[in-house]
């Protein structure tokens, strides 16, 4: 399977290459707002900022990653087209940069994916081919299509380019707000925590960078705290864009750069996607309310207190939601 781009068997990213990214990719995406909110503040007990990337170029922040890895690939490449797998948004993402490029696009997306993203992906001009909702099979569905086709893979996180233009979320915040102590983000694969962990540190040692995942699926976590990589639960979770596991390169940047993990429930989740739309006035995700949920916890509220962190940078990673399927409906 043709990968682009993949650094060794290892994944060593630098600020100089997010930098390099950022500038790559300036015109591609949006530097997000970074918002004050002091009704999450007030719930917290810090300073409370939101960057919005739920305001980003097709709703996630995934387009950053798309774009600097589609930037970086040859016009033989292009010829042949990308490929990859995901639940929605790195499909959109990768879709519309890769059009941007006048390159065709095939995407491997798990058959219970939001009709709303499937419905977006296909509108901008992908190829979609339907697998099962585990690791496994969008892999093998993934290795299947791209030996007939010889397209280039460009994968959800574990990829160089890709982490390197996630990253760039942490250069932003840092600029944005010098005095933040720590950034919350949400992590499935470990793409962006990672990006933003070597740029947000690379600029401003002392800043701690947190992950947040749901507890249906805690490989992460596990991960982190014993370690060793450890596979994913294929638990179902209502924040679908987490359930991938983190990733064997991305593994290293999680381990190296992020200071901790921090857990939530489905029950939390639901609770704070519906904080945010009901008293925020913010449509997130509930890959996003994971973040809003982790640092409304108790555990968060220990390690801050722990810490004396009193400025909090949190990611909404993205506000592409099915308003069919909110799970305070029905």
């Amino acid at each position: 399977m043709r990968h682009a781009r993949y650094f060794g068997c290892g994944m060593t990213i630098s600020l100089q290459q997010i930098q390099s990214a950022a500038v790559r990719i300036r015109h591609l995406v949006r530097n997000t707002p970074l918002i004050s909110d002091d009704i999450l503040s007030k719930h917290v007990g810090m300073s409370v900022r939101l960057k919005l990337e739920s305001m980003q170029h097709t709703g996630s922040f995934k387009i950053r990653g798309a774009s600097n890895a589609v930037a970086l690939l040859t016009d033989a490449e292009g010829a042949r087209g990308v490929a990859t797998h995901s639940s929605g948004n790195h499909a959109l993402a990768l879709t519309t940069a890769a059009k941007l490029r006048s390159m065709s696009c095939t995407v491997v997306m798990p058959k219970d994916a939001p009709a709303s993203k499937r419905a977006a992906v296909l509108a901008a001009g992908a190829t979609i081919i339907p697998c099962e909702p585990t690791m496994a099979s969008r892999e093998a569905t993934l290795a299947e299509c791209v030996a007939r086709s010889g397209a280039t893979v460009i994968p959800p996180f574990d990829h160089a380019d890709v982490v390197c233009g996630q990253g760039t979320l942490g250069l932003e915040i840092v600029e944005a707000w010098p005095d933040v102590d720590v950034i919350v983000a949400p992590i499935g694969g470990g793409g962006m925590i990672g990006g933003i962990a070597v740029a947000s540190k690379g600029l401003k040692p002392s800043v701690a960078v947190l992950a947040a995942e749901p507890t249906a699926v805690d490989d992460a976590a596990r991960s982190k705290a014993f370690g060793v990589r450890q596979p994913p639960t294929n638990r179902p979770t209502l924040a679908d864009g987490l359930r991938a596991g983190i990733g064997a390169l991305t593994f290293p940047l999680l381990q190296d750069h992020v200071d901790g993990v921090v857990t939530v429930s489905e029950e939390r989740i639901v609770h704070w996607m519906r904080f945010a739309f009901e008293q925020l006035k913010l449509v997130v995700e509930p890959s996003a309310a994971v973040g809003i949920a982790a640092i409304a916890s108790d555990e968060f509220r220990s390690l801050a207190e722990k810490a004396k962190w009193k400025r909090v940078a949190l990611v909404i990673c993205g506000g592409n939601v099915d308003l069919d399927r909110l799970p305070w409906i029905g």
